[in-house]
């Protein structure tokens, strides 16, 4: 009698809305289909649906699943970094200064445009956002305790222009071409102007 196959509910979700980043990143999210999905990850279309749902289900699912991955990303490269330097990593984390960071902007830009036209999309990002202001409102708080904050900074201000300045020149770039030779240089240099102007 043949064993029964153990799968891990949570890697083969990994795996499939991973496959799912790549359809949409290469298609579009109008371009995107289940069975395209399907196609990409080598499963059946029950197998996807059973995982993950019908093709709502999976872009919010892939919509979130990107922002928490960027999230983590930011905690990883800031480690035990506290204040303007979490700040600073925080940002280092989400601009696309390599392969793998402008993969994954290359997808949010997808989810932002679709998400015009598709409210549980747009509710999604919102629910990311505040995600990430939870974040960033914990290295202001840091900042200021640690006494690197200049006299007047507002917090709420400072997060709305973090994420003007993530997701303006992430457009920029990926989808005008913006600074392509020497992009990384000219946003790592951005980050560091936008921290070093919030300083005592």
């Amino acid at each position: 009698m043949a064993v029964p196959k153990l799968v891990d509910h949570d890697l083969r979700r990994a795996e499939l809305l991973a496959a799912a980043w790549r359809v949409v990143r290469s298609r579009g999210v109008e371009g995107t289909t289940t069975r395209a999905i399907a196609d990409e990850a080598g499963c059946s279309l029950s197998v996807l649906a059973h995982f993950l749902g019908g093709k709502d289900d999976i872009l919010v699912a892939a919509q979130k699943a990107v922002y928490d991955r960027i999230v983590e990303r930011a905690f990883e490269i800031g480690g035990d970094l506290f204040g303007l330097d979490g700040l600073r990593a925080a940002l280092e984390a989400v601009l696309p200064l390599d392969e793998e960071r402008a993969a994954d902007a290359h997808v949010n830009v997808a989810f932002a445009g679709a998400a015009l036209s598709h409210p549980r999309l747009a509710e999604s990002r919102r629910d990311s956002h505040r995600a990430i202001r939870v974040h960033l409102l914990n290295c202001l708080r840091e900042a200021r305790e640690l006494g690197e904050l200049r006299p007047g900074v507002d917090d709420e201000v400072v997060i709305d222009d973090f994420i003007i300045l993530v997701e303006g020149s992430t457009l920029l770039s990926l989808v005008d071409g913006w600074a392509e030779e020497g992009r990384s240089e000219r946003l790592s240099r951005l980050a560091d102007q936008f921290v070093d102007q919030l300083r005592g």
